[in-house]
């Protein structure tokens, strides 16, 4: 899925530079009409938050966009998360309809500027979209993508330069960055439908256990 100039970029959106479309009808009929094809419409939302990250590989065959200078810094700030899911993805590597799949089931989605967000619009009905700028890119598409899908929109911008390889670039991330962004994401998901517990990518498991559908060890007392 591309991000057409004609529909959400802000050049073409007015005086002010800025769509002011919120949650555009339009995109939502396409949405739902997507997903009933696929028999996804109707898709229960985790019980936990589910992080989908997104990624590009180069290969021998082909030398592509944005990646991440170091995705296994990514992983490692994922993995010491709490009573969360994630998976990391190369969208090229698989299906449409896996991909849809897999991001309906997503109420977080991250990855890098990249026409590969636009699977926004087909994520859980409560979701974040995390994007990661590169130092030089300005743009606002998937800002104004999650608002017009009713989405949240938490931005984060490399600071370091990137290096290249040809058309590709490679985003060096900022560890204690990301940890501190996905943090907040966390904090946003796990107040999603009935969610109680008030914590990010660490939590007191006191805290987990206000949330009949966490993952915590048997016996563990809720905070009263």
């Amino acid at each position: 899925l591309e991000s057409p100039a004609s529909i959400i970029f802000p050049k073409v959106a007015g005086p002010k530079g800025i769509m002011r479309c919120f949650r555009s009808s339009l995109w939502l009929g396409y949405k739902d009409h997507i997903l009933a094809s696929f028999g996804l419409l109707h898709i229960q939302p985790p019980n936990n938050p589910k992080i989908l990250l997104s990624v590009r590989r180069r290969t021998p065959a082909k030398n592509v966009g944005r990646v991440f200078a170091d995705e296994k810094q990514l992983t490692s700030v994922l993995n010491k998360g709490q009573a969360m899911q994630f998976e990391v993805i190369d969208f090229g590597s698989i299906s449409f309809a896996q991909q849809l799949e897999k991001v309906r089931r997503t109420n977080i989605l991250i990855g890098a500027h990249g026409a590969g967000l636009m699977h926004t619009i087909f994520l859980a009905e409560e979701a974040i979209l995390l994007e990661i700028h590169p130092s030089y890119r300005l743009d606002r598409h998937f800002r104004l993508a999650a608002r017009m899908a009713g989405k949240i929109y938490l931005p984060m911008r490399s600071m370091q330069p990137v290096s290249c390889s040809g058309t590709s670039d490679a985003i060096p991330i900022d560890s204690k960055q990301f940890e501190s962004v996905l943090d907040a994401a966390l904090r946003i998901a796990r107040a999603f439908d009935d969610g109680i517990a008030e914590c990010g990518l660490s939590c007191d498991l006191r805290l987990l256990a206000l949330d009949p559908g966490a993952s915590v060890p048997p016996g563990t007392k809720p905070l009263t």
